[in-house]
């Protein structure tokens, strides 16, 4: 019976030709490391395919492609005494078992120690598109009080209330420099921050809208204490990815939640001296390297704040051209004010 269009085996076969034949893209080379390294039914099947495709290599530069056609056939027409053919069918396979490890390595080399970063460069010049996303943010953990007992919520903190209440959330992006937070306070009013990529701005409640020209100037305080939220900065955390941690890629677990077929990439800090949370992952299809999950886990909490949190996509619907401009977001009435140099909610 012939295999279904669909079938798995038959699109890793696929997958695995047009890699050996140099045809493969990025994202078909990242697909298949993936599935080379979750499954030993995969690599042997590559191991198979691998095996043929240098030993008919060999034969096709012995033939057709060789550089005495008339010595070659000729020598078809009289063959070697036994010793020799043996000999000769021990090269051959000896050249195949070669080619095959040739393969293996290249593939290797191509695939599997360059594609994390070169899935980051992806997810990064996703980012820099500008397209609208929309998250919702969840406390996965949120910590506990210093002396290591259970999490405390205290909405007198003052103005900048614990990260608790990230949770539920929602953070809007277009591109990498645009963004509006969407948060409830423990007060029962709604703190909206935002930045056009040229002017950062924060409402509160009913009080005025304060702006500045420092487009992160109101991004401190809303995990814990003074910390910068790395979300809102997400292009300088991606890039920090690079710098400061080990990448791999792995593939996330089914999640009813969640696309099938999403790509992991996982960044574990190399120092805790460096900052920022100790692991970072992120899910994200690689047809559009559109990022479905962010997980930020063992964040700094000299503060306080939690200590994981979750970004999930809740919508690629278009927002309205001036959503990421204060205006949207208040009556016309509202007073506007310039915020001081220092940073603040």
């Amino acid at each position: 019976m012939k295999a279904s269009a669909t079938d798995p085996s038959t699109e890793l076969e696929d997958l695995i030709l047009r890699a050996l034949h140099g045809l493969a893209d990025d994202a078909e080379g990242a697909a298949l490391a993936s599935q080379l390294a979750a499954s030993s039914e995969a690599r042997e099947l590559f191991t198979d395919h691998a095996m043929l495709h240098g030993f008919l290599a060999s034969e096709a530069k012995a033939g057709g492609f060789a550089v005495d056609r008339e010595a070659f056939f000729a020598a078809l027409e009289n063959p070697p005494s036994a010793p020799n053919i043996v000999r000769t069918r021990r090269w051959w396979w000896l050249s195949a078992a070669a080619a095959m490890v040739v393969g293996l390595l290249s593939l290797t080399l191509l695939l599997l120690p360059n594609n994390a970063a070169a899935a980051l460069d992806r997810v990064l010049a996703a980012l820099d598109r500008p397209v609208d996303c929309s998250y919702v943010i969840r406390v996965r953990d949120p910590g506990a009080d210093r002396q290591g007992g259970n999490p405390v919520e205290k909405p007198d903190r003052g103005r900048f209330p614990p990260g608790a209440f990230l949770d539920g959330a929602r953070l809007h992006l277009r591109g990498s420099s645009q963004y509006v937070l969407e948060q409830a306070l423990p007060d029962g009013v709604t703190r909206t921050l935002g930045s056009d990529g040229q002017t950062s701005w924060s409402i509160r409640g009913d009080g005025p809208v304060r702006t500045s020209t420092d487009p992160n100037h109101f991004s401190g305080g809303v995990l814990a204490g003074r910390q910068a939220m790395p979300f809102l900065e997400l292009r300088t955390q991606l890039e920090d990815l690079r710098r400061f941690y080990q990448l791999e890629l792995f593939t996330p677990p089914a999640d009813p939640g969640t696309p099938a077929g999403l790509q992991g990439l996982r960044g574990s800090r190399h120092s805790a001296a460096q900052g920022g949370p100790r692991e970072i992952e992120l899910w994200f299809d690689p047809a559009t390297n559109r990022i479905h999950r962010m997980l930020l886990n063992g964040l700094p909490r000299g503060a306080g704040g939690p200590a994981s949190i979750a970004l999930e996509l809740a919508s690629t619907a278009p927002l309205p051209p001036d959503f990421f401009h204060h205006q949207a977001h208040h009556e016309p009435s509202r007073p506007v004010e310039a915020a001081t140099t220092t940073r603040s909610n």
